[in-house]
């Protein structure tokens, strides 16, 4: 038979065998106003004179349905008023959010929550924040890690305490139905979410869908086993990523503010479950940000690929192979551009120079600087001619091919680095016929012949010294 008393002790004990709050404790609790939330409020409420601790609330409104976002703001602040406690409330409109930032509704407002938990952590100098995250929350999200692929440390489940956050889990050992049942008992009033019942929602699915079917045909308590297979795959995550951080040192040959060297052989020599965490680490380190499991297999495949071969890993991050050593590298997009240039000016970009001068067939010798190509100026056909940058499907006949070649396979062939490709440009006709990539070949179509009789000189450079991207004519 359930009982209060009982409950609040498995609480104090949850905490005291975690260490999730210690005496003197300054604490944020996350109140949603649901039935999880108000109970963790209650619970701490309980034990905050014999703890001493200090307490505050925070509730952030979604603004997602209308009237029932208000209403529970509206709720929470009057239960952080019976406590006697003080209460910050934010709101957005998140809807508005996710369009700007092109992530769904339910990563926006996760997104938007721990940011203001976060700062709110820092302008309150408290100590932590507590989340009402329960057993059934982590049976739910072990299950769609599983379904979507994830590693060691998606099967661990909800983290009991994230340090790098300051976030703790008070009530992360009960189940949803515990928590009802202690508020009926306690008599405690909570608001039902009617966005919970939405099966659209991947976790609600889960929720109304497979755990009910398992429960009923598989396994009866599978939400406890679920919460032992979590702390088993916690444990074992924590020793993988000692292991891997032990082997970081000998790994990494090389580091910079805009690469890190992994030696192939080092790397290889691990099992590959180490390998995946050694990458792992590494590219959280450089990139601030955490790859997921096929992002990373695929930077570990390049161990296996040739030189040049490469992986995105995001809009300003890549990863390639150079000889022995994966190179994790920064990388700054360029901007697509279009410009006409005319001949006989000099343009200066922010990452390079062009110009280009009309010759005299029997003027060229003499030339042959580094950085020059000479094409015959009738078959260029005009005057104008068009820089752009290149895109994928951009091909020409590189100087003494019979074929057209993709550019991409050029680069490949040419062993430019992934992170250089696109700061050669192409110039073309004003047919949209390659005339040069800059910097590497000329078209076979253009070069100078027994018949040619004027010249076009080009002349590219790139410049290590970044200006501010204006374009000066001289």
């Amino acid at each position: 038979m359930f009982s209060s008393k009982d409950f609040i002790a498995r609480f104090q004990e949850y905490c005291r065998r975690r260490r999730l709050i210690e005496d003197g404790n300054r604490i944020i609790v996350g109140v949603s106003g649901g039935a999880d939330s108000i109970v963790l409020l209650d619970l701490l409420a309980k034990i905050r004179e014999n703890r001493g601790l200090q307490l505050m609330v925070a509730h952030f409104n979604f603004q997602l349905r209308g009237s029932e976002s208000d209403g529970d703001e509206h709720f929470v602040a009057a239960r952080a008023e019976q406590y006697g406690l003080e209460f910050f409330v934010e709101r957005a409109n998140t809807a508005e959010c996710a369009k700007h930032s092109k992530l769904g509704i339910q990563e926006t407002a996760r997104n938007l929550r721990y940011e203001f938990f976060d700062n709110l952590l820092e302008s309150s100098g408290f100590d932590k924040i507590a989340t009402a995250h329960n057993a059934d929350d982590n049976a739910e999200t072990i299950l769609l890690n599983l379904f979507r692929g994830a590693g060691v440390q998606g099967l661990s489940g909800i983290p009991v305490y994230r340090h790098d956050r300051k976030i703790v889990r008070p009530i992360l050992f009960a189940q949803r139905k515990e928590i009802e049942l202690y508020a009926a008992e306690e008599s405690l009033e909570f608001r039902t979410d009617s966005s919970n019942e939405k099966e659209v929602y991947t976790r609600n699915f889960i929720r109304h869908r497979i755990l009910p079917l398992v429960k009923e045909q598989i396994n009866p308590t599978v939400v406890l086993t679920l919460q032992r297979s979590a702390e088993l795959f916690r444990e074992l995550e924590a020793y993988i990523s000692y292991n891997a951080r032990s082997s970081l040192e000998f790994i990494v040959t090389r580091r910079t503010a805009d690469e890190v060297h992994l030696s192939i052989p080092r790397l290889r020599s691990n099992p590959t479950l180490l390998q995946q965490y050694v990458m792992l680490m590494v590219a959280e380190q450089f990139t601030q940000k955490r790859l997921d499991f096929e992002r990373v297999n695929a930077a570990l495949g390049l161990a296996e690929g040739t030189t040049g071969s490469s992986v995105s890993l995001s809009e300003h991050y890549v990863i390639f192979r150079d000889r022995n050593d994966l190179v994790l590298r920064r990388v700054e997009p360029v901007p697509a551009f279009k410009i006409t240039v005319l001949p006989n000016r000099r343009y200066e970009f922010n990452r390079f120079k062009f110009s280009s001068e009309l010759l005299r067939k029997d003027d060229l010798a003499g030339f042959g600087m580094q950085g020059s190509e000479f094409v015959d100026a009738a078959a260029v056909g005009g005057a104008d001619l068009v820089l752009r940058t290149w895109s994928d499907g951009d091909a020409f006949v590189p100087l003494g091919m019979k074929k057209k070649k993709k550019i991409s396979d050029f680069f490949v062939d040419a062993k430019v680095p992934v992170y250089e490709k696109h700061e050669f440009p192409i110039l073309e006709t004003s047919k949209g016929e390659v005339v040069w990539l800059c910097g590497q070949r000329i078209d076979e179509r253009f070069k100078i012949t027994d018949g040619t009789t004027q010249v076009l000189k080009l002349e590219f450079s790139r410049l290590t010294d970044k200006g501010n991207g204006e374009e000066h004519n001289r």
